[in-house]
């Protein structure tokens, strides 16, 4: 394979991104007419903005005359802000916000995504090279990081069912329509990173997602994966989980389908009709134990770099020692149409248009697969704006750039967006504005096997960053859709509900804020439990809670630094497949590159105001009713478990359906019945204590009159010093390197978040010891937590006076 067309002078894809881009132009009115309506929407709000791309007359004409929605009224820095830099901030980021525009994110995107674009491979690093020679050509200092990690690619795969029929299962996509791309063979077949090689053949048992609640369901209805090879579907935890459950089971093998009922033809139309998974599509993706710790899994704890001391193949821990593969649905009909034994219980009922079973009997496989592994190189790229006051402080943005083919949405929807912002952050620059604090932005490399570049960046560099970060900024996937999404700490949550304030919303008028937390109260009126306590019934906008997944996951897990990451969401089947390309966003995901533009925009403001605000802009009464909410789910969680439990003791035994919920009930533990009053009092300290450290911070912000840099410093150092008391020195139980100890990803989902890790690890374990333990951590790091409040409380009042 090639390097990327714009480094070799001719494109696969109908001529350059330039005129490819004048072609959209020209063939497409009503991206122009959207474009120029937020443009004159900008104009409107007193924002100066860049000029349109060239349109047709009678675009220009269109926009003239359609109506104009209400547009937020340009930025208005306040949280953190002196006064007397208030005007001098909102001038900075007018300039920034007229930067960003649709045309050249696409541009951005087209350029990357030439060609598929694995961790290591020559395409990988054709990439970094771009994106190093365009933060150059924005005028920022950039250079590259490498590291050398362990990677695995495919050499050869195969999957077969040899019983009742022999017939070779395609491991390949096939081309649609007018998807130049998906035509190609550069993407690998399927395989799974950190995937084992191996032969292994026998008989299937389907075991629904794989869960461990699903494997202890199969074991309750007398059946076993041992010696034989598991199918599951896609969803509901981290792949590498339904691998590891399966390993731990005695299977010889997994296969992992993407079922239908899960992002196919039951969620919407089909691609290229539509934005769903096709029948050929795949799913590729790392099935390293992710929960367990992410990184080079042969450098565990520190930086992966030639020479260091690493963990033998044969002796690690985090990955598989069993072979698996990805397979489509369409492929994966062939077997479960074949499979015997009894009928799945209703909730394993997947999409595909006949009963499943569960086998085993009638479908017998076989699978071979040869991997690669071998030490590569990884490409992290730096971009440094030096801060003008506190140069020692850093603002970290980040997104990654591998992709496991085209990655027009993941994770290169980001790429462009950031890029965007690097744009606008240098014409800033030019009029004369100047960061207090450090400004850095990160193009991660080989996200997509375990976070790797930015965990190995983060373990390099962990003293540094605990010392000076300030936050950290995730952009993975920008965009599939015009519907916002923010994860985060709550600390953050003040900011971010000013910065959506400030930006106007593409297509619905209004801001993005009014759309946001619109949609946010709409599910929470629908979905959220009436709680008993009176101050839980109004709705309060708050950010989801970080899990694991993307590449926020060192900086707040392990280095306890404030983090969020957000996405503009929509319909999107193509996860990892090689249909995630620029057809399927110039057709569905945001054919007018408006959302884009907007995550751009989102994305610069935050680092505008986490890096100029004089007071760095963490607020922590959120953090109180946030947890506080995340309790009395906890709570409801416990009772629910409790009564299940003395339901299925009481029922007489020839009652239970083996296979039920109930049987699973019946061969475990005794459910905990905990204390959680000490929690909760901690909780409601550490409220009452971040809502007086607000008021005085507001206070400091009203009183119109600059404070002395030295004031400044020490306040500001004391802010940021909460999140890292929320860490524990000894981490999670059974995984150290996790040591938030307020939130983690689940032991046994790996993606979604465990409010209160340990003890929910606990709870479900069902380990009455562990439990206090773990309360006990948990209660005494909230308390520390609280007292920095207080110590950065009482350093405000002190410069207040």
């Amino acid at each position: 394979m090639t390097r990327l067309a714009q480094w070799r002078g001719h494109d696969q894809r109908e001529g350059s991104p330039a005129k490819r881009l004048a072609t959209t132009w020209r063939g497409a009115r009503t991206p122009a007419i959207r474009a120029l309506l937020v443009a004159a929407s900008w104009m409107a709000a007193g924002v100066a903005v860049a000029a349109p791309p060239a349109a047709t007359n009678a675009a220009a004409t269109a926009a003239q005359t359609a109506p104009v929605a209400d547009a937020a009224p340009g930025p208005q820095p306040r949280l953190g802000f002196l006064a007397p830099r208030r005007a001098a901030e909102a001038r900075a980021e007018t300039a920034f916000l007229a930067v960003p525009a649709p045309e050249r994110a696409r541009a951005w995107l087209h350029a990357l995504t030439e060609e598929p674009h694995v961790a290591g491979t020559p395409q990988d690093k054709d990439t970094a090279d771009y994106v190093l020679a365009r933060f150059q050509e924005f005028g920022l200092k950039a250079e590259l990081v490498q590291y050398e990690v362990l990677l695995n690619y495919p050499k050869s795969v195969s999957l077969k069912l040899t019983k009742p029929e022999a017939v070779s299962l395609s491991l390949r996509e096939e081309g649609q329509g007018r998807d130049k791309d998906s035509w190609s063979e550069s993407a690998f077949p399927a395989f799974h990173g950190y995937g084992a090689s191996g032969k292994a053949a026998g008989q299937v048992v389907y075991v629904n997602y794989g869960t461990r609640e699903d494997f202890e369901r199969l074991d309750a209805m007398g059946l076993s994966v041992k010696g034989r090879i598991a199918l599951v579907r896609y969803g509901k935890v981290f792949r590498g989980l339904k691998v590891k459950e399966a390993q731990t089971r005695g299977a010889r093998a997994v296969i992992i389908y993407s079922d239908p009922a899960d992002d196919g033809y039951m969620k919407g139309d089909i691609y290229p009709d539509g934005p769903m998974r096709p029948s050929s599509a795949l799913q590729r993706g790392s099935v390293q134990f992710l929960s367990s710790g992410p990184g080079d899994p042969t450098t565990p704890g520190y930086a992966s770099k030639k020479g260091v001391k690493r963990v033998a193949y044969e002796e690690l821990t985090g990955v598989p020692k069993i072979p698996s593969l990805p397979l489509s649905w369409g492929e994966a009909t062939k077997i479960l149409k074949t499979l015997g034994g009894p009928r799945v219980p209703d909730d394993w009922q997947g999409g595909l248009p006949f009963a499943y079973h569960i086998g085993p009997g009638g479908a017998e496989v076989e699978m071979d697969v040869v991997m690669d592994y071998a030490l590569r190189p990884l490409w992290n790229v730096i971009a440094t704006i030096p801060g003008a006051v506190e140069p020692d402080r850093v603002v970290v943005l980040g997104n990654h750039r591998d992709a496991w083919t085209y990655g027009a949405v993941d994770p290169n929807s980001g790429t462009a967006s950031m890029l965007e912002t690097a744009r606008g952050l240098g014409a800033a620059l030019k009029t004369g504005w100047k960061p207090r604090r450090t400004i850095m932005l990160a193009s991660w490399d080989g996200e997509e096997y375990g976070l790797v570049g930015s965990t190995e960046w983060v373990e390099d560099r962990l003293a540094w960053l605990q010392t000076s970060a300030v936050a950290y900024v995730n952009l993975d996937v920008a965009v599939t859709g015009g519907d916002l999404d923010v994860s985060g700490v709550p600390s953050l949550r003040d900011l971010l509900i000013e910065v959506t304030a400030d930006l106007p919303e593409p297509r619905h008028g209004g801001t993005v804020l009014d759309d946001w937390r619109g949609r946010r109260q709409r599910d929470w009126a629908k979905n959220e439990p009436a709680f008993p306590d009176p101050s839980t019934q109004r709705f309060e906008l708050q950010l989801e809670a970080l899990g694991s997944g993307s590449d926020y996951t060192a900086f707040l897990d392990h280095a306890g630094i404030a983090s969020v990451d957000f996405t503009f969401e929509g319909s999107y089947g193509v996860y990892h497949a090689v249909y995630d390309n620029l057809f399927w966003m110039e057709q569905f995901g945001d054919p007018e590159f408006l959302y884009h533009t907007a995550a751009a925009r989102l994305y610069g403001l935050l680092a505008m105001r986490l890096a100029s605000a004089d007071i760095v802009p963490l607020r922590y009464a959120a953090y109180g009713s946030a947890l506080s909410r995340e309790l009395e789910l906890l709570r409801r969680d416990a009772v629910r478990d409790r009564r299940t439990w003395e339901a299925v003791q009481a029922a007489p035994p020839a009652t239970v359906e083996p296979g039920s919920q109930a049987s699973v009930e019946a061969r475990r533990k005794p459910a905990l019945s905990p204390d959680f009053a000490p929690l909760a009092a901690a909780i409601g300290e550490l409220a009452t204590q971040g809502a007086d450290l607000d008021q005085a911070l507001a206070r400091l912000e009203q009183e119109g009159r600059d404070l002395p840099a030295g004031d400044l410093a020490r306040l500001n150092d004391a802010i940021v010093r909460v999140e890292r008391a929320f860490l524990s020195a000894a981490g999670l139980p059974g995984r150290p390197w996790f040591r938030h100890t307020l939130y983690a990803p689940g032991l046994t989902t790996g993606y979604a978040s465990w409010p209160f890790p340990g003890v929910v690890q606990a709870l479900r374990e069902r380990d009455a010891d562990a439990l206090q333990a773990q309360m006990r951590v948990v209660v005494e790091r909230i308390k520390d937590g609280t007292a920095k409040v207080a110590a950065a409380r009482a350093i405000a009042e002190g410069i207040a006076r």
